[in-house]
C-alpha cells in the first residue's frame, strides 16, 4: 500500500506543482524591512531564523553581526560578534518593534550570547519553544585555512536549553544539552506535529536535506535519547541508515505547514553568489517533495559582487500568505561601507488557492 501511496503522491506533484507555483506572486516588502533598522547600534547580520515565543512575541536568531561603536557610520570600526538575538513584539513586521540583544565582556565590549568554544564559534539555527523552555540549535564552525576555502568549515552542531525565554536575552545562560560532530547539521527547521518534533538539517558539503524526529516530551527536557532518522522507509536510531529527503537544498532551509491547504512547504536559496529563492511542496514531512520552483529573484543577485543566501520562511509572521527573508552580503570588504547590504530583506508571497 505504501508503494501505491508514494506513486500517487509523486504523480500528483508532477502534474500540479509547477502550475500552482507559477500562479503565485512574490514581491519585495520594504515596509517590513524597517524591523531590522530600529536600533542604530545593530549594523546588520545574516542567519535570521525565527521562533514563535507566544503572546505576540517572536525570537530572532542571527549569525555574524556588526555592532556599532558610538558615532559609527560604517562597519569598519564596529564590533563583530558571531551571534545576536532579537525579540519582536507583534507578529506583523510592518507594525512590530524589535529589540536586539547581545552579551558583554567585563569591559563592556559586545560578545556572543551563545559563546564560542576556543577556536570554534557558534552560528545559530532554528529552534522551538516547548512549555517554559526554549531549545535552540546551532552549527559549530571552525577556521579553514586551506586554499580556495571560504575560511571556515562545519564541525557539527550543538543544542541549547534556555529556561528563561521570556527574560531579556542578554540575561540568558544557554545550557548546552547536545554536542554532535556529524556531517549533517541540525537544525535549520524545526516543526512540531503531534507528540514529535521534526528536525531538518543539511549535510556538508553536499547540502542535501535530512530529517530526524524526537519526542516532544524528551526535547522539552533537553534530551535526545529518542532521536531517530528517516531512512526513506522508516525511522531508525542508526544514523548510517538515514537518507536525504531533498537533494541540493542549500545551507539553510525552512519547512512549514502549507497555509493554503494540506501538506508542507520547503523554502531555500538556490545558487551561490547570485541566487534565487525556490519552493517545494509535500503532503508529508518525509516527502516525496516536488521539484524546486522559483519563487523570487532578489535584486541584489543582479548587482556587482552579489552574495545572496539564507532564503527561508517564517510561519509565525503575518501580513502575507508566506513571509520570507534572505541575507545580502558581498565577497569584498566594500560591504563594510555599503549599508544597503548585510541587513536581512523581507519578501511577501501570495499563494494560489489549494486544489
Amino acid at each position: 500500500m505504501r508503494c501505491i501511496k508514494l506513486f500517487t503522491v509523486a504523480l500528483l506533484f508532477s502534474m500540479t506543482a509547477g502550475r500552482e507555483v507559477r500562479a503565485q506572486t512574490a514581491s519585495a516588502w520594504p515596509e517590513a524591512d524597517r524591523l531590522f533598522h530600529g536600533d542604530p547600534r545593530w549594523l546588520g547580520a545574516d542567519g535570521a531564523f525565527s521562533i514563535d515565543l507566544g503572546n505576540d512575541r517572536v525570537c530572532w536568531l542571527f549569525g555574524d553581526t556588526w555592532i556599532a561603536q558610538t558615532g559609527a557610520t560604517s562597519r569598519r570600526h564596529a564590533w563583530f560578534v558571531h551571534d545576536t538575538v532579537g525579540i519582536e513584539d507583534g507578529y506583523d513586521p510592518t507594525h512590530a518593534a524589535m529589540r536586539f540583544s547581545w552579551a558583554a565582556k567585563r569591559n563592556g565590549t559586545p560578545t556572543e550570547i551563545f559563546p564560542s568554544e576556543g577556536d570554534t564559534w557558534i552560528w545559530l539555527g532554528s529552534g522551538i519553544r516547548l512549555g517554559g523552555a526554549l531549545i535552540v540549535f546551532a552549527e559549530r564552525v571552525s577556521p579553514d585555512r586551506t586554499k580556495n576555502s571560504l575560511g571556515f568549515k562545519s564541525d557539527g552542531w550543538n543544542a541549547y536549553f534556555i529556561s528563561n525565554p521570556d527574560s531579556d536575552p542578554s540575561t540568558w545562560r544557554p545550557k548546552k544539552v547536545a554536542e554532535v560532530h556529524d556531517t549533517v547539521v541540525m537544525a535549520s527547521a524545526v516543526v512540531r506535529q503531534g507528540s514529535y518534533v521534526y528536525l531538518f538539517g543539511e549535510s556538508e558539503p553536499q547540502h542535501d536535506l535530512y530529517v530526524a524526529r524526537v519526542s516532544a516530551d524528551s526535547l522539552a527536557k533537553g534530551r535526545f535519547d529518542s532521536l531517530a532518522w528517516w531512512t526513506g522507509r522508516e525511522w531508525s536510531s542508526d544514523k548510517t541508515a538515514r537518507q536525504p529527503i531533498i537533494h541540493d537544498a542549500g545551507t539553510e532551509s525552512s519547512v512549514q505547514p502549507d497555509p493554503t491547504g494540506n501538506g508542507f512547504i520547503e523554502v531555500n536559496s538556490q545558487g551561490f553568489g547570485a541566487s534565487e529563492i525556490v519552493l517545494r511542496r509535500a503532503l508529508e514531512l518525509t516527502g516525496p517533495w516536488s521539484s524546486a520552483q522559483k519563487v523570487y529573484r532578489p535584486p541584489e543577485s543582479d548587482e556587482t559582487d552579489p552574495f545572496v543566501y539564507a532564503g527561508k520562511s517564517h510561519v509565525e509572521l503575518r501580513g502575507a500568505d508566506l513571509v520570507l527573508t534572505y541575507a545580502t552580503n558581498g565577497f569584498t570588504d566594500a560591504v563594510n561601507d555599503n549599508m544597503a547590504r548585510y541587513f536581512p530583506r523581507f519578501v511577501r508571497v501570495k499563494l494560489p488557492p489549494h486544489r
